[in-house]
């Protein structure tokens, strides 16, 4: 990884002075040598949750939005500042499939990389085996255009939104 793929060059001045002597030091670091403010860029925390049917099938959600906007992806996403990595799987399934997690078993993390809006953030993806006692509530909800239900062997890499899902669905094979 490069000084070049740091999101923290969309920083064009310091956010606490505003003086433009500061910058990336390293991809997670920006320092200002005006007024020595310091800013680290961590990994966000992000959720996936592996629903399956009896026969072994997954549940998708094609994308609405960018970035990879109409591949499939697996529900989740980030999770909010104050809240559980169980509580954010809950809550983004429910958004996204309108599903209601009753078990969630950790699986794996995966590192990901997510460009919106001309801003690349590193995440960390947890990865959780769910089970939700009604399939039937599946239904495309926020950010959502349609669910598929999906045998892992029989979808291809290319059809995945992200490196992080790939490696999900590699797993699962």
């Amino acid at each position: 990884m490069s000084l070049a793929d740091s999101p923290l060059n969309v920083f064009r001045r310091c956010p606490a002075c505003g003086s433009e002597q500061g910058g990336p030091t390293s991809v997670k670091r920006y320092a200002c040598r005006a007024c020595g403010f310091e800013y680290f860029q961590n990994a966000a925390a992000a959720v996936i949750a592996v629903v399956r049917r009896p026969d072994g099938a997954v549940l998708f959600a094609r994308r609405a939005r960018p970035p990879a906007q109409g591949k499939l992806d697996l529900p989740g996403g980030f999770v909010d500042p104050g809240e559980s990595a169980e509580s954010a799987l809950r809550r983004e399934v429910l958004e996204e499939v309108g599903l209601r997690i009753e078990e969630a078993r950790f699986l794996a993390t995966f590192p990901n990389r997510y460009r919106y809006a001309g801003v690349l953030y590193y995440t960390l993806d947890l990865v959780f085996d769910c089970r939700a006692s009604d399939l039937s509530a599946v239904t495309a909800r926020d950010e959502v255009t349609a669910t598929e239900w999906r045998q892992p062997r029989d979808v291809a890499p290319e059809e995945l939104s992200f490196d992080s899902v790939r490696a999900a669905i590699a797993l699962l094979r």
